[in-house]
This record gives C-alpha cells, structure tokens and sequence, in this order.
C-alpha cells in the first residue's frame, strides 16, 4: 500500500491544506521576564490572543527540539513520558488486543477517550477501530515528528472552549510553517540484545514566491519486529518471576496437539493411542506432560508472542498561505499517514472443539465419541509450515485537508473561518481456521440423528496439514473499518472597548460538524453458525452524527495586576441519544503582584457525550477474566461443612471447581465468553476541572511553576464494570440484594452451564453486558514544573526541566448508592500510578551537547491482592505490597559538526532496566502489567541510535 498510494498521497497533500488555527501558537518558550518584548499570541485553553505565555490554564509545551532532545522515537512515547500520564493503556505490546496497532495517551487515569486530540486545533478523526473493544480514541501513531513544531498539552479539562472530550486535557498538536531552509535526518537504532532495529528518513522544508508561501515534511520509518524469543527473560515457561507458584498449566508447554475425555475429571488420553511417535510428524512438537491430566504433544511457546510490531510507516504534510491583501490571507493544509504492520500472537493458529459452531458441543467442549463411547475433546495449534502466514496484518491510513481564510476586520479583529476533513481508514487480514469446515474435515458428519456424536477421522487429526488439508480449513479473516470528520470553524476576536485598566479582549468561535464510523468484520466471526476455530469475535458498529457549538469568551483587567477570564459554550447533538445539549462555562483569574510572579486559578465545568462506537455498537463479542464471587460462596461453604442450598448434582460440580486447601478459591482462574452492544439511551458526562497555582521567575535563570488540580467526572460512560456485575450476581443469588429489579436485569444477563455437564458444571458461559452511565470519579493532585538555566563560562551551559506529578486523592463511587471510596489512590483495584517524573538534563560545552532524559514511574500494586474478602488466604495476602517506583534513562550526544550540520549517539534505556514486578506475579509473559509500563521501553532493553541531521 505505501508504494501504490505514494502517488495519491503527494497530490492529495499538495492540493492544499491550511496554516494552524488561531488556537495556535508562536511563542518562544524560552524567554523569560517581563522586561522581553513578547507578540500577542494564542496558546491552547484559549482563542483569545495574549501578551504573556502563561495563563490562567496550565499549559505544558514540549517542542520538536524536546522531542528529539529526550531520545523518543515517535510522538507517542513523547507524551507517554509526561508526567500527567498516570493512567494505564494500550498500545503494540498489546498483541492479541482489539487495536494492537493504535497508541493514545491516558491523562490523569481518566480514560483515553477524554483527552481530547487536536490538530492544529481541529478536531481528527479518531481510530476508526473501538480501542479494547470500547471506546473511540485518535491514534497518536498517525503523526510525524518531522511535521510538528510542537504540542501544547492542556491537564485539566475545558469543555467551554472546545467542547465534549476535552474533560481530561487537551492534546494540541501543531505543525511547521514558513520553513526557510531544508532540513534531512537519517537515523538508526538497534537493541543491545539484538531485534527490534528502527529505521527513519525525514525531510522538511519551504519556499517563498512573492505573496505564496508553501512548507513541507515528509517522513518515513520502518520498524523491525521484536518476539519474546529474542529475549532470555521472555523465551522459557519459567522465566517468570514466580513460577514455582503458578498454576500448573501455565508452567507446562502449551498443548499444541491434545485429545482429552471426562472420566472423573479433565484427562488426556496419551498420543501413543493414535500411533507410535505421532508428536514427532511435526519436528517442532515433542511429547509433554501436564501431571495432574496426562500426556500429549505441546511446545513452549512463551517467546512466540511480538512485543513491538513489524511496521512500516510513511507521512506527508504540506502546508501553504497565499498573501490576498494587506489584510486578508488565504490558507490550506494537509497530512497524509500510511502504515503497514504485522504481528503474531502467541498463541498460534488454531482450532477445537470448544470453538465448535453453536448448539454443537456438550458443555460448549464435548463431543460423544461414538467409536470408542466416551466424551471427546480436541484440540489443534497449526504451525507456520502446516497453514502458511502466521502473523496478523494491519493497513491504516489517515488525510486530514483543511482550508480557509483568516486576516483583520474592523481594523483590529482577527477573523478565521475554515473547512477541515478528515478521514481514518483500517484493513485487517490474517490466516485462521474456519472452525465449521474444520469440524467437518476432522470429524466428519455427526451419526443421524444427533448432533453431537462422531466416528472421528483420528488418522487425519494425528497427522501434520498437507496441502489439501488447508485448502480445506484455512481461510482469510478480514475486517475493515473507517471514520470521518468534517468540520466547519468560525472564530472572530480581538478588543471591545477600554477599561481603566487596559482593554476587554473577546472571542465568539461558531463550529458544526459531522462525525460518522463503521466497523465491520468478517461475516464469519459474529456468526455463531459458522465461527473460528480459535473462538475470535470481534466488535461492529455504525453510526453518524452532528454537532453545533458556540463559544464565547471575554478577558476582562479588573486592574493593572488582575485579570479575569469568563467562556462559556454551548453544544448540541443532533443523534440518537438522550444527549441534546449542554452548557459549560469556565472561569479564570490571573493576579501579577510583582512582574515576576503569576498566581493563578481556573474552574470549569465540563460535559462528554458517549463515543460514538458506545452508541451504536452491534453485536460485540470479547472473553474476559474474572473472579466467580458466587462460585467462591459456595466453595468456602464446602469447605467449611456448611450448607450451601444447593441439589447434590450443584453440590458435585461446585466441589469439582473448588480448592479444598483454601477456602473460597477455586482450582483455575475463571474467563467468561461476554457479549456487548451500544446503548442509545446514555446520556452525557459531566463534572468539573479546577485549578490553582502560580507561576514564578524566581530568578532570571529559574522558574518554578505549581498547579494543584482536581478533576471531577459522573455518570461516566463504561462497559457495565466486570467486578461490580459478578459481585451482583453473588448477592443476589445468596439473597444479599434487596434491589430485586436489578437482581433480575443481571440474572437474566448471565447463562451458567448445567450441573450435570461435564468439567464446567455452574461455571458461566457466557455473559451479556452494555454501556451505561456509571457513577462518580475525582482525582486531586499537583504538578510541579522546575526550569533552570545557568551559564558557567568556560565550562559550558547548564539546562534543566523537572515535572512531576503526584496524586493527593482518588475519589470513586461505582454506582448510585454505592459506598464513596475516598481512599481509591491506594485500593489494589487502582491500577494507575500515584506519582511520576518527566526529567530533562542539558549540558553544552563548545560543539558538544549532552542530554539526559530521566522517567519515573511510581510505586504501585503488586500483583497480591490486600483484601481479606477478595483474598481469603493468609500466606498469599502476606505477598501484597507496593512495588517500587521504575526509572528509565535516556542518553543523547551531539556533536555539531558546523552551523548546518550535527550527528547524534542516543542510549536509551540506559541502565536496561525491566519493568517492576515480584514474586507475587503468577501470570503469563511478559511478566509485568502492559498497561501500566510501556511495553516497547520494558521489552527492547538498552537500545542505541545514530542520527545525522542537516540543513541546507
């Protein structure tokens, strides 16, 4: 796709595109004082021009120089550093996830849908695939470094300047223009332990004719990809951090090839009964031996799995301006991205008969082996020589085209009207089983009359997939998806009229938009008739809507040392909801005691309406585990001799699933099969963001910045929460909730299996949730900034830039009625970070600059769980504890070889440091929490990089 759509994609970007918007800025982030002569500007939070960078919203301003400077290799890890970023996410470590190809950023632990990005300050579309199968968010992959001039990150929420989503912060991303010269980089960067090699071109440049002005950038990366077994933490069942202590399957090799029955239990039946050496038709496979169930031919797969994806990357952006008088201009732009990836699960290719067509198998895994009378299990992992490609792969691409005009009227009002588009598209493919086609080719027809019972075809099973055994099951799974948003802006701004004090500066910004998307997978992989032979589903959705907004702001000086800030906005949204409209307003105060301090508070109220994909999803499928409460009831009461309430047969099958050396706990973990649709009678978000703080030139060589937040949100928007519904479930079955309507809302949402069916009596197969406006979460907390800048002479200049975040308080509530945890921040449920540093070091001397990047992420929850209720035994809650915070160090040297030219050594991950886990963990590779530390950092290690940059 890169080479057939280069053409497209250059005249696409050449027609034209515009200048950034007035929510945009110019400012020199470098000077300081009030005796420096600074232009009036715009920065985000505000559309109102200014003489002062700092306002009464703290805005964190990270530069294309910062990028580079902190040894990052894309956008997203730059904003992934920052210190706001407490919260968890996804991103290409996510392998076998709904979206293992997208990368967003989580600002105070919020949710990555309510950090609204901009570009240029307009509206993108998003990632056009639901992100966890959940949600909408735009996919920070999709911008270059080499087109931005900078990004303006605004931590707090301002739903009256922009409207929904900005209720967390607001990402601003802001392009180049009027570049004069060109400028080349060339950079390579390879792993310490090998794999994982980058390799990126890029070339930025401009001219000028007359009254046209016209700047581009294009870039282009290719990124090698990275498997666990190309580290020696991560190619081994028992690298682990405590494997002695997990589960027994997790320590054996996974069961490739395996024929099981019932007979008082889950047992193999040994592969010696089909045939001498069968295991060893396949080379790869040898025969393994889980003790507790018996024998077949498995394979260690921990170091299949990718930890970074094989991905090539191209993007163009150009912008022009045409000079149409004195006081008019005419601007235009556009960005085009094009990605190519692939990854591989660890879990390979495959196909059992837990994965049957529905109505089929007993228990959803049985079948009746009608040749030897005894219930039959199989299952099959098809390897790269038996089915071909086994790698997943994924084609994206993004245009965003805006233009307009924007100049003064009335002498001294700036106006700016525009039209943006921009569009997201997403082809997936990749090779699996099509599980109807495979029960046949394996089992054949079932005996007339039944359904489930087989004479099965052993012989065929038993042996490697020849040719025509995989024109027979194999099959493509595609799925495409795509999403839109056009955009009409209209802004004025500029002086009412004069007060005692200076003049009433004003803004009105006018906006209409039309958003739609629509995902839509392989009709095989929602039909139950038909299905995958490893069980994928898959989520679908479509849907479109409107928007109108209106904005209005006004900066008032009360008096030569204070300054008041008033906007207030109203949306509405012409949909399906029960959202219609909804008003926010915010208020600032700026107070100057002296020139060189500014102390400052900000408070606004903010709204989100639901994503889109949370309106109008289908039929949505997902596997998910959980702790079975109700299960867990019984087992403590069996273990304990006490009644349970149940028949005998109940009695048997909760005893089967039970751990009898630990009361409450059951034998293996439990994972349901869930179901989820959209919801159109949510209604919207809404809550609050205050801050205050001040912002000081202690000296002319430091500035200290301190800002204390809180943000507030209700009825959030979510995926009817897992431990709240099975914890439902478990009171309303022990007749522990009076709420009898909704007891029978959740009864009726969950299906468990029989008790008389073998291996998953009372256990749940499946489970039917949606969307729907949960209750309350705040965050309290502060961010400090430290920027200092000293000049020793002889022995070269000193830089340094400190942030750090620490949150005070979490405040949550599940739902209406519920308990208010004001002691979320340290519950083990909490799965975001207390605190974290954004550190950056400089030193310069002659034609050298040295640079390092200092990471902190802090302390957090192991993976024991506190709990006395939810963790009843006491060796394992002795286990429990905070593990402690994770540093991360990267390097750059430059060596500036003349006024044009420099070459840069980069050593990231300097100490290569892994990410913090314990001998709590009992889980799979790669042994640590993915959505709490950054995958690509954790895994790859020490890397080094070369880069060359030059101008002409």
């Amino acid at each position: 796709m890169l080479n057939s759509k280069l053409s497209l994609a250059i005249k696409t970007a050449l027609f034209g595109s515009m200048v950034f918007s007035s929510q945009s800025a110019t400012a020199n982030n470098d000077q300081k004082g009030a005796d420096k002569e600074i232009e009036r500007i715009v920065t985000t939070g505000s559309r109102i021009s200014r003489a002062d960078i700092e306002g009464p919203s703290p805005v964190v301003v990270m530069t294309a120089e910062d990028i580079d400077a902190k040894g990052f290799n894309n956008v997203f890890e730059a904003i992934q550093s920052l210190s706001s970023a407490t919260g968890s996410t996804q991103g290409q470590g996510y392998t076998n996830s709904f979206t293992p190809n997208a990368e967003t950023v989580n600002l105070r632990g919020m949710g990555a849908n309510r950090t609204l990005v901009l570009l240029n300050g307009r509206r993108v579309a998003n990632y056009p695939r639901a992100f966890n199968g959940q949600n909408n968010v735009f996919n920070l992959s999709s911008i270059s470094a080499a087109s931005i001039s900078r990004i303006e990150i605004l931590t707090g929420g301002s739903s009256a300047v922009y409207g929904s989503d900005a209720i967390a912060g607001v990402v601003n991303i802001i392009t180049k223009t009027e570049m004069d010269d060109v400028t080349v980089r060339l950079r390579h960067s390879t792993s310490d332990q090998g794999g994982g090699d980058n390799s990126k071109f890029s070339i930025a440049g401009g001219l000028s004719q007359g009254d046209l002005n016209v700047s581009y950038a294009l870039e282009y990366s290719k990124q090698d990809m990275l498997l666990g077994s190309e580290r020696d933490w991560l190619d081994d069942n028992y690298d682990g951090p405590n494997t002695e202590k997990e589960p027994e399957y997790q320590r054996v090799n996974q069961r490739n090839i395996m024929a099981a029955t019932f007979d008082g239990g889950f047992k193999y039946l040994h592969p010696n009964e089909f045939g001498n050496n069968v295991c060893d038709q396949w080379g790869e496979y040898a025969l393994s031996e889980r003790p507790s169930r018996g024998f077949y031919c498995g394979k260690d797969t921990t170091g299949d799995s990718s930890y970074i994806n094989d991905r090539e990357q191209l993007s163009l952006y150009t912008n022009l301006t045409y000079q149409l008088s004195n006081n008019h201009e005419f601007f235009a732009e556009a960005l085009y991205w094009d990605s190519e990836a692939k990854n591989r699960g660890g879990y390979g290719i495959g196909w059992g008969t837990d994965r049957l067509p529905e109505g089929i198998a007993i228990g959803d895994q049985w079948l009746w082996d009608a040749t030897n009378e005894r219930y039959l299990y199989l299952t099959r992992t098809f390897s790269p020589a038996e089915v071909g490609d086994v790698r997943a792969h994924f084609e994206d691409e993004m245009l965003y085209s805006a233009a307009g005009f924007k100049g003064l009227i009335f002498d001294d009002w700036n106006y700016e009207v525009s039209l943006s588009h921009s569009a997201s598209d997403s082809f997936e493919y990749e090779n699996l089983i099509a599980s109807d086609k495979a029960l046949d080719y394996f089992l054949g027809q079932p005996i007339a009359g039944t359904v489930n019972e087989f004479n099965p075809n052993f012989a065929r099973f038993w042996r490697p997939l020849d040719q025509a055994g995989r024109d027979a099951i194999v099959e493509v799974n595609d799925s495409s998806a795509d999403a839109s948003v056009t955009t009409v802006n209209g802004s004025i701004t500029g002086a009412l009229f004069e007060l005692p004090a200076g003049a009433v500066d004003f803004a009105l910004a006018l906006e209409w938009s039309t958003e739609d998307y629509a995902i839509r997978v392989d009709p095989r992989t929602l039909d139950k008739t038909t299905g995958w032979g490893n069980g994928l589903t898959g989520t679908e959705g479509k849907g479109e809507r409107d928007r109108y907004g209106a904005a209005l702001e006004f900066r008032l000086p009360v008096t030569e040392q204070l300054l008041a800030s008033i906007a207030g906005r109203y949306d509405y949204y012409d949909d399906e909801t029960a959202v219609d409209g909804a008003f926010t307003y915010q208020l600032g105060l700026e107070y100057r005691p002296i020139d060189t301090l500014l102390m400052r508070a900000n408070y606004g109220t903010t709204f989100r309406a639901p994503d889109i994909h949370q309106v109008f999803a289908g039929p949505s499928g997902f596997y998910e585990s959980f702790t079975d409460y109700w299960l867990e009831s019984k087992c403590v009461q069996i273990v304990n001799q006490q009644s349970t309430g149940l028949s005998a047969v109940e009695n048997d099958a909760v005893s089967y699933h039970c751990d009898m050396d630990s009361a409450g706990k059951l034998r293996e973990g439990q994972r349901y099969q869930g179901t989820r649709t959209g919801n159109k009678d949510l209604k919207e978000e809404t809550g609050y963001s205050a801050t205050l703080g001040f912002v000081w030139s202690v000296t002319e060589e430091i500035d200290l910045i301190a800002d204390l937040y809180r943000i507030r949100i209700k009825d959030q928007v979510e995926s009817w929460d897992t431990d709240h519904f099975f914890t439902t479930e478990a009171k309303c079955r022990n007749g522990q909730e009076p709420n009898q309507a909704l007891c029978d809302d959740v009864l009726n949402r969950i299906k468990r299996f029989d008790a008389a069916q073998p291996d998953v009596g009372l256990k749940v197969n499946t489970a039917h949730t949606t969307y729907i406006n949960q209750s309350l979460k705040e965050q309290t907390g502060f961010d400090i900034n430290l920027k200092a800048g000293f000049d020793f002479g002889t022995y070269g200049e000193f830089d340094m830039d400190l942030k750090f975040t620490h949150v005070l308080e979490v405040v949550n509530q599940q739902f209406p009625g519920d308990a208010i945890d004001k002691e979320y921040r340290d519950n083990y449920l909490n799965n975001d970070f207390r605190s974290r540093w954004d550190n950056k070091f400089g030193w310069r001397i002659n034609d050298w600059l040295v640079q390092l990047q200092q990471t902190r992420f802090g302390s957090s929850w192991n993976y024991e769980d506190p709990d006395k209720i939810r963790n009843p035994s006491d060796e394992k809650r002795a286990l429990a504890a905070r593990m402690k915070p994770w540093l991360i160090y990267n390097l750059g040297v430059t060596y500036i070889l003349n006024d044009n030219h420099n070459i840069k050594l980069g050593v990231n991950n300097l100490r290569d440091s892994r990410a913090r886990n314990d001998k709590s963990y009992t889980g799979d590779d790669p042994w640590f929490n993915r959505g709490r530390y950054p995958v690509t950092t954790a895994v790859m290690g020490r890397t080094f990089s070369l880069e060359w940059v030059g101008k002409f």
